[in-house]
């Protein structure tokens, strides 16, 4: 049993190199949340009570699963101990509903996509008949019959603003012709493997947010399965009341490592790596990473952090400190413990981004190191600030 995880598993350097999107394997998960080895989840507010920094949506029921060498159905996922499993293909006379039953979940960015800019789109899925039998067969009983299929359509709606409980469905999809800007319209042919997805697409708005899940209708949607298979399942389902009974069509994807990042990222700022290397160190502003009073970065402070990273990974050696400093308002205790947060929250952004905790060494040192005067707002701002410095290189 999982109690919290505080830091993912080092993903490939490829994958992770300016990657925008947070808690991209879903390693990460909330104070207190708890995931359970080889288990699905039961209700729709499970998953975004778990994951950290993902949500969900009302109607669905997506599962943070976690992998176990016991576990006969995922003995393992791509990378890390944890993945994403959605239903995303399952059609509506099969369950005895109006629309098609498919799964979403909501993801964030580090940072605003930049319009006009071309971005690289990855991800790793995996369709695997065991497990799509065994989840169908714990939902609706051990004697429904399942028939795992292959199917296209996993789409990526990106959205300016994060998407309401109620916004992402099937029917509001058609409704409010929501259509993903990444969307894999052909047969992801998994087979039991773990496959990568991947595709350059251009934002032309500052998307933060993204949707993950088929928003097309399952008629719409490319599978493995023939028309005439199609016409026998349909009638014989017809002819069934109960939907318990009813033959149940289905593709359960795993997905795992979703990576968003520039295509062509441009190099670290000469001022930052020039900084690092003759001076041995470089100051951020608070005000720049977090909002007032707050130890949790700001979303725009991944523009600035990711500089930090390339020179990281430019500079493999590197053993970097990172100190947390404030102005003199407010007590001591309250100084000390906030800056010690944030210098603690610059260092778990840069292990998210893939590099090595032990090059890494946190420290808050409160209102006890000012670089100016404390009775002028000029001079306070400048005392708030995290200061990284080379300790080894």
């Amino acid at each position: 049993m999982r109690q919290h995880l505080l830091f993912p598993l080092l993903f490939p350097l490829q994958l992770l190199s300016q990657n925008l999107v947070v808690n991209p394997s879903f390693e990460l998960i909330k104070p207190d949340a708890v995931v359970v080895a080889c288990e699905f989840t039961q209700y729709s507010y499970d998953f975004p009570r778990r994951a950290a920094s993902w949500g969900g949506f009302t109607g669905g029921t997506p599962d943070l699963l976690r992998a176990a060498e016991n576990c006969d159905w995922l003995l393992r996922v791509h990378t890390g101990e944890q993945c994403l499993g959605i239903i995303t293909y399952l059609p509506a006379e099969d369950v005895g509903q109006r629309t098609d039953f498919h799964e979403f979940v909501q993801g964030q960015l580090s940072a605003p996509l930049k319009p006009g800019q071309k971005y690289r789109f990855e991800c790793w899925v995996l369709a695997d008949s065991v497990i799509a039998q065994t989840h169908l067969t714990k939902v609706y009983g051990p004697k429904t019959s399942v028939i795992p299929v292959l199917s296209g359509n996993l789409g990526f709606c990106f959205s300016v603003a994060p998407f309401g409980p109620y916004e992402v469905s099937v029917s509001a999809a058609a409704a409010n012709r929501l259509r993903p800007q990444v969307n894999f319209a052909e047969i992801i042919g998994s087979n039991g493997q773990w496959v990568k997805l991947s595709t350059t697409f251009i934002p032309d708005q500052p998307f933060q947010h993204f949707t993950v899940g088929n928003f097309f209708p399952d008629k719409l949607t490319a599978n493995s399965l023939s028309p005439e298979s199609h016409k026998k399942l349909e009638q014989k389902n017809a002819a069934l009341a109960a939907p318990l009974d009813k033959v149940k069509r289905v593709t359960y994807l795993c997905i795992d490592d979703i990576s968003i990042a520039l295509e062509n990222p441009p190099p670290p700022p000469v001022s930052l790596e020039k900084a690092l290397l003759k001076d041995r160190k470089y100051t951020f502003s608070a005000g720049v990473l977090f909002d007032s009073g707050k130890a949790e970065l700001r979303p725009e402070a991944g523009v600035e952090l990711d500089s930090l990273v390339a020179f990281l990974q430019k500079f493999p050696d590197t053993v970097l400190g990172i100190s947390g400093h404030t102005d003199d308002v407010g007590t001591d205790e309250y100084n000390l413990d906030l800056s010690e947060r944030r210098a603690k929250s610059v260092q778990d952004y840069l292990e998210i981004k893939g590099i090595r905790a032990d090059h890494l060494r946190s420290r808050g040192f409160g209102e006890t190191r000012p670089v100016a005067d404390n009775t002028t707002e000029t001079g306070r701002q400048s005392n708030r600030r995290v200061e990284c410095i080379v300790l080894k290189n």
